[in-house]
Formats: structure tokens, sequence, C-alpha cells
């Protein structure tokens, strides 16, 4: 019995990409049929366009193609998590729905896991037509991760990549609501390779990776994978502690033995009342970002609501 490679692939407003990647998702697959047998699952998160209807037009005409339809849009990461749990293959495989993660590629993937790789990742080298503000942005997104968290991410990952089926069903166990699934990746360890591709330009349309869902995701990478920033603001909040310390005594020292017109009473209150919210403002503000994480955690609400099923 051969066998099944599953390819999930999250769609977001990509109603005219479905059709051109599953065309040319059959070209790559036909090459593998020998070996494997397939199933394609498209995760459709809460899409606006005609997304859907492009999906269940596939799925009535190939039995291998499986779609799972969001109530509403409620991200990327969760489109991924619904496809983890469904996919039954021996391996799995992630990809976009935008063409810019090229087909050609999965079998170099199988390739790898077939040597032995329980996790496959691709490295874009560079990407045809992306912005500078793009460039800079994922620059600085892996150059803050990888200096700030306990995992190291290569720059030019995503989360295009091939899973052992045992690294899928570890996957599938955990329980925290705000996945980051680069970072749970490299954290639950296999081995691993990777391989080098220059990502195409867009098939069409518009890509919904805003700047929001972009620091959300910087977000959620760095508070489920560091304790950096807390340990920071203990510096911080200790170092100005102790400046203020001395310049308050200091002053007072100065008024009261020195010089009693040199400072006056409200320039000493001001200086530490100042100082002294600055700190408790800042120590408040991170402190809540966790808070807030603890906070989704204990709700424990579904990650995603599934409106319709395909196949």
């Amino acid at each position: 019995m051969k066998k099944v490679l599953s390819i999930i692939i999250p769609a977001y407003n990509e109603e005219t990409n479905i059709g051109p990647l599953h065309s040319s998702l059959m070209g790559v697959l036909k090459t593998l049929e020998g070996k494997y047998d397939h199933e394609i699952i498209f995760i459709n998160d809460g899409s606006k366009d005609n997304s859907w209807v492009e999906i269940k037009k596939l799925a009535q005409s190939d039995k291998a193609i499986r779609g799972i339809s969001f109530s509403r849009n409620f991200g990327h990461q969760f489109a991924i998590e619904a496809g983890l749990k469904a996919a039954t293959g021996a391996a799995v495989i992630m990809m976009d729905a935008d063409l810019q993660h090229p087909p050609a590629l999965i079998p170099e993937l199988v390739k790898k896991w077939e040597e032995g790789f329980d996790v496959v990742n691709t490295k874009r080298t560079q990407t045809k037509g992306e912005s500078f503000f793009k460039k800079a942005t994922s620059k600085c997104f892996y150059a803050l991760i990888n200096r700030i968290s306990d995992i190291r991410l290569d720059p030019g990952s995503a989360d295009f990549k091939l899973l052992d089926r045992k690294v899928v069903d570890e996957l599938n166990k955990f329980p925290e609501k705000d996945k980051f699934y680069r970072g749970l990746i490299s954290w639950v360890g296999f081995r691993t390779a990777s391989v080098e591709y220059e990502a195409h330009q867009r098939n069409s349309g518009k890509s919904s990776y805003t700047l929001g869902k972009m620091l959300t995701l910087a977000r959620v990478g760095i508070t489920s994978f560091s304790m950096l920033p807390m340990k920071i603001i203990i510096f911080i909040g200790s170092f100005l502690f102790f400046v203020g310390s001395i310049a308050f005594l200091f002053m007072l020292y100065y008024r009261f033995f020195i010089s009693g017109s040199y400072f006056s009473g409200t320039a000493i209150l001001a200086s530490f009342i100042i100082l002294n919210n600055g700190v408790i403002i800042i120590l408040i503000g991170i402190n809540s970002i966790y808070q807030a994480v603890m906070f989704r955690e204990l709700k424990n609400r579904p990650d995603y609501i599934i409106e319709e099923i395909a196949n």
C-alpha cells in the first residue's frame, strides 16, 4: 500500500490562485504517483471572495481534495492547525495558496524526507518583486526573534515545509492557544534538513499579511519562546531605580547640607514622580502582554470554528 502525502494549504481571499495552484500541484504530484498517494486539504480562512466556491468545485471533481471552511477569518496559524489535525498522510507539506511557494520544490522535499529527515524546512533566498519595506521588516523580525528567544529560525524561512507524521502528531498535542508554528517546529527538534528556493512573485491578488498581522505574529513568536523582555524590564527598572535613588539622595543632601536654594522641593519631587511613573508604566505595559497571553489560555475558547467541510 502506498504512503500518503498530505498537502495543507491555508487560503484567504485566494479565489484567482486556487485553480492555477491546483493545476501546478497536479503536474508535480503525477511525477510521484508511482510511489505515493496524495490528499490536498484547502483551509478557507473566512475568505470574503469566492475562494470556498472554487475549493468546493475542485473537491467535487477530485476525491483527493478536501476542504475546510472557517466561520470567519481566524488567522493563518489556526488554518495551519486545522490542516495538521485533518491531515492523514505519512508526511505533511505546508504551503501558501498564492504560488509564491513553488510546487516544483515538493519532490526535493520528499527526497530529503526519504533520506531520513523528519523536518524539511525551506529557505527563501529572494522573492521576486518584494518591496523594500517587506524585506526590511522580515530581516528585523528574524534578527529580533533569534536574538531574544530560546529558538533559532533561519532568515528567509517560512511555513513552507515538510513534516513527518511523528512530528505532526507531537504538534497536534500542543494545548496552547497562541501558536507560532515556525517556532514550535524548531522547538520539538527531530532530524532537520533545509532546501533553498527562490520565491515567485505572487500570482494574483493582494497579500493579506498586513503590518498589523506581521506585528501580531512577531508578538506571538516572542512571548511564546522568550522571557528576555521581562528580564530586560527588570534590568531597566533596577537601573532607573538605582540612578533615581542616587540623584534623589544627592539633591536632598545638596539642599540640606550645601545650598538650600539650589534644588527646590518641587523640582526634587517632580523628578522623582516622573522617574517613578516611567518605571511603573514600562513594567505594567510589558507585563500586560504576558498577562494577556495567559488570559487567552485560561479562557480556553476553541482556536477556530468550522462552518463547512468538503469531502
